[in-house]
């Protein structure tokens, strides 16, 4: 972020709702704090105050009870004054002694009995008694009393007790030179002119009033004159003269300039309305409230540090990142705005309760138009909405359309679906031109493969007549030059029956005719067979060809064998095209079972001259060939079509090759497994098996085959001791370079024929290494000793089939070469041109066997075999045919057939077919 957003961010912050209410709390928390320390202090100070005040109270009685108690005095002696001469009885009886006080106006002689008491009373409180009134002016005579000691006194200059009336009052007054109070009452009521005087020292007054030492002080005459005043109080006498002359006591505050500056005490003293005033200045107060005013102010500071923190932290830790969050939240939802307006498909939100659209982007109100607002548009699913996404397409009334995406979710509180529109009209426009190229191209496709299952029958039906015929002249007796001649030939004619079959495959995979024919079929049989058509080929070239396979292999699976086989035979034909010396090996393994399912591998290496790494990239391309191998190199589609047709049956083709050190094909393919018990052969446990071979792998397989058949298997070398086995044990020996001196049933397994190895071993049975169960049967027959030992599994008379069979053919070239080959096989052959014809045939005849053409005039193969079994026919029908289709093999055995044969024809195909069908089986 930088300063300037920070700046931003911080100002908008301190100007926010939540900021600013975070500032009024706190003034309002520091104010509450204020209030309350207020209150504190106004409660310390009134305690303060009421602590002065009793103070006050305390002083101001003491000093009422110094002159009440002086007053009280005056008046005792007042009243002892009598008018009549004492009699020594009455001094006596009193303890007093007589002063005389002279006449008064009345013409009365009095006499005042001062007791023993009163006289020690006066000792004691200081005061003298004097008599005033009838001497001259300003005079008057000491009676009794501690201090003065002479009979005249001076008497105060404003005697106001004087002029008083003779009411009986007690009097006060301030002496001439101010350190006297004089104390007086009248003697008689009716004489004003004779007083009874207490003089007091102004002194000891001023210790009683000030003793105490709470304040300052005044004392006052009856008409508000100072008489006694500590300093301040009189400097500062304006502010308790506001509150004197009320005329009762009471006690109060003396304000300044709007400020309280004394705590005041006014109390009345004596008779004569003399009144005391105590001061107290109220720093005195805040002085005593010191420590309560420095700890409330440091709470008062640390309060307010402490809020201002807190403020400070909540701004920070929630109000900031709270404001930051919801600044977020508006430009997030801005942008989320501005990326639904810019979006390049429509979007909306509809709310689930009513329908109405409350968000909806540009494009929505483009392509909606006036239907934005209507319910046509989601009328349908609307209400079938769940949790789960979903999808639908319509049109709208301008004819576009639209494909939306819905799904249920939730805004600002409600209840949404959320609706992503993609315009897919030129989607629609374009699926609707590619239906029609589509269209186009099927037409186009039906056309080509009319076109090539015309081209490959046209081609099929002439190729037939030449291979048959040179597989024929092949059976006659030929000079070695026209043998070659016939060699040559043969293998021109096989190749161009290849090319013809793999254009056909290409066209098929590449149009997506291609189907697969899945059923039931042996692992083992088709690898064994595989390997035989082979065998010869590769014993011409020396090569030794091997087949290994595992033990574990199922007996079972369902898959397209013949297609399995097309594969194998491509890599088996190129593995012994580019091997020039060494040997050929076909592995069969199973590499995983679990439950009714299987993964299969078939490899096929070589010791041949390799492959670089450069050719491996586009080796499985069509066409592809590996320059500089120096041997015919063929068309190159075979690998093109083995790999498609790997990928078409889900599995893979992979290569593995180093140049000058062979290569290694392995085709792996999922079979799912077909209940079977494998029961072509069964060993016994007695006598044992002894196995021996130079390739581990190929003793191995034996072995486990051995094992998996029921017998007793062991593996022995080249240092095994002939007369340790047992009487009856059979020996496998696995391709000897000399057999041993066996003298027990022996089983010799070849790579190649080998006569010498024959005649020279009369207990062994000589058996191919490609026909494992030929290998079985040959170690069951030794076992049970019926072991035949003209060489088992290599070569065997052919037998004549001796079959009546029935050939139609519309071509007369085909049908010649058809006669001849049933004719070989040791058939018994009648011919027909057309289906016609071999309908009155068969109405005349009886036949074990119909072979027909399918495609001919008139009446075709189908039709033929339907006319046969309407009219009660069951002879077995195969049908030949030069379009080789998966199609065409359906057609013929869903119309009634038995079998079906491609052509051309060879001589082999066509016996194992007619042994079939005439044993009741289907080909």
């Amino acid at each position: 972020m930088t300063t300037s957003a920070h700046h931003d961010s911080a100002s908008s912050a301190s100007a926010s709702t939540p900021t600013v209410l975070l500032r009024w709390l706190t003034v309002c928390i520091f104010l509450c704090l204020i209030g309350t320390a207020g209150f504190f202090l106004l409660a310390r100070m009134t305690e303060k105050v009421s602590l002065h005040r009793r103070e006050m109270n305390a002083a101001a009685y003491n000093v009422q009870s110094y002159f009440n108690q002086r007053e009280a005095l005056l008046r005792y002696l007042n009243d002892s004054v009598i008018t009549t001469v004492p009699t020594q009885s009455l001094l006596a009886t009193n303890e007093a002694r007589p002063l005389s006080l002279g006449m008064g106006t009345d013409r009365q002689k009095r006499v005042l009995l001062l007791s023993q008491r009163a006289e020690h009373t006066l000792t004691t409180l200081g005061a003298d008694l004097l008599l005033g009134g009838d001497l001259p002016a300003g005079e008057m005579r000491w009676l009794a009393g501690p201090q003065l000691s002479g009979d005249l006194v001076r008497a105060p200059r404003n005697t106001e007790w004087s002029d008083k009336s003779a009411d009986g009052r007690v009097y006060w007054s301030r002496g001439i030179t101010g350190q006297e109070l004089y104390l007086a009452q009248v003697v008689s009521p009716h004489d004003s002119h004779q007083w009874l005087v207490l003089q007091l020292n102004v002194e000891d007054a001023k210790r009683v009033i000030h003793g105490a030492g709470i304040g300052d002080y005044a004392l006052l005459n009856a008409s508000g004159k100072v008489f006694l005043t500590s300093k301040a109080a009189s400097e500062d006498g304006l502010l308790w003269k506001d509150l004197n002359g009320r005329g009762q006591d009471m006690f109060g505050i003396a304000w300044l300039g709007g400020l309280p500056r004394q705590l005041v005490l006014d109390v009345a003293v004596g008779e004569d309305g003399w009144r005391l005033i105590y001061v107290v200045p109220m720093g005195q107060v805040a002085r005593d409230l010191w420590v309560d005013l420095v700890c409330t102010g440091a709470l008062i500071v640390l309060a307010a540090a402490g809020l201002v923190l807190l403020r400070r932290r909540v701004t920070r830790q929630l109000i900031e990142p709270a404001i930051a969050q919801h600044r977020q939240l508006r430009e997030s939802a801005a942008f989320t705005n501005a990326v639904i307006d810019l979006a390049p498909v429509g979007i909306a939100v509809v709310r689930r309760s009513d329908q109405q659209i409350i968000l909806s982007n540009t494009l929505v109100r483009e392509w909606l138009g006036d239907d934005l607002h209507g319910q046509d548009w989601q009328a349908e699913w609307r209400a079938q909405v769940a949790g789960r996404a979903a999808s639908k397409e319509f049109a709208t009334s301008g004819d576009k359309h639209l494909q939306v995406l819905y799904a249920s979710t939730r805004y600002q509180d409600d209840d949404v679906l959320l609706c992503v529109f993609n315009d897919i009209t030129r989607h629609r426009q374009a699926q609707r031109a590619l239906a029609t190229a589509r269209k186009a191209a099927d037409s186009a496709n039906q056309a080509k493969s009319a076109f090539l299952a015309m081209i490959t029958h046209e081609i099929r039906t002439p190729l037939y007549g030449l291979l048959g015929t040179l597989e024929l002249l092949g059976r006659t007796s030929l000079d070695p030059q026209q043998a070659e001649y016939l060699r040559t030939m043969n293998d021109s004619s096989i190749t161009l029956r290849q090319l013809i079959s793999d254009v056909l495959d290409v066209s098929k995979i590449e149009s997506g005719q291609m189907n697969l024919e899945v059923a039931p079929f042996s692992p083992l049989d088709l690898a064994e067979s595989v390997v035989r058509v082979f065998s010869d080929t590769a014993a011409g070239k020396g090569l030794k060809l091997v087949l290994c396979v595992d033990p574990a292999l199922p007996a079972r699976v369902s898959g397209d064998a013949e297609r399995i086989r097309q594969v194998l035979s491509n890599l088996l034909s190129n593995a012994i095209k580019f091997t020039h010396y060494g040997s050929v090996t076909l592995r069969v393994r199973l590499i995983e079972r679990e439950g009714d399912s299987s993964r299969l591998a078939w490899q096929v290496t070589d010791t041949g001259i390799g492959i670089a790494a450069k050719d491996q990239a586009t080796l499985f391309e069509p066409f592809a060939q590996v320059k500089g191998t120096g041997t015919h190199r063929g068309t190159g589609l075979g690998l093109s079509i083995s790999e498609r047709l790997a990928h078409l049956m889900s599995g893979e083709l992979r290569l593995v090759s180093e140049p000058g050190l062979g290569s290694s094909f392995t085709l792996t393919l999922p079979l799912p497994l077909v209940e079977a018990e494998d029961t072509s052969v069964r060993l016994l446990a007695e006598p044992a098996v002894y196995v021996r071979g130079r390739q581990r792998e190929l003793v191995d397989s034996v072995v486990g085959w051995v094992q998996r058949w029921g017998g007793v298997s062991k593996i022995i070398g080249s240092d095994f001791i002939v007369g340790e086995s047992r009487d009856g044990a059979v020996l496998v020996d696995i391709d000897p370079d000399q057999p041993l001196p066996w003298q027990g049933p022996q089983v010799l397994l070849m790579s190649a024929h080998s006569d010498a190895m024959r005649s020279s071993c009369s207990n062994a049975a000589v058996v191919m290494l490609s026909s494992l169960r030929a290998v079985g049967a040959a170690i069951a027959q030794a076992q049970r000793g019926s072991l035949r030992h003209e060489g088992s599994g290599l070569t065997a008379a052919v037998e004549p089939l001796s079959l009546h069979v029935l050939a139609v053919e519309d071509n007369p070239i085909n049908r010649l070469i058809l006669k001849e080959q049933l004719e070989v096989l040791g058939c018994r052959v009648s011919v027909a041109n057309d289906g016609a014809a071999a309908m009155r045939l068969c109405l005349d005849e009886s036949f074990d066997v119909v072979i027909t053409d399918i495609n001919m005039p008139e009446m075709d193969g189908h039709q033929l075999v339907r006319e046969l079994r309407s009219g009660g026919h069951a002879v077995p029908v195969i049908g030949a045919t030069a379009n080789a289709t998966f199609e065409e093999r359906q057609r013929c055995l869903e119309s009634g057939m038995q079998a079906y044969l491609a052509k051309p024809i060879e001589m082999n195909a066509l016996r194992d077919v007619l042994v079939s069908v005439s044993q009741g089986g289907k080909k």
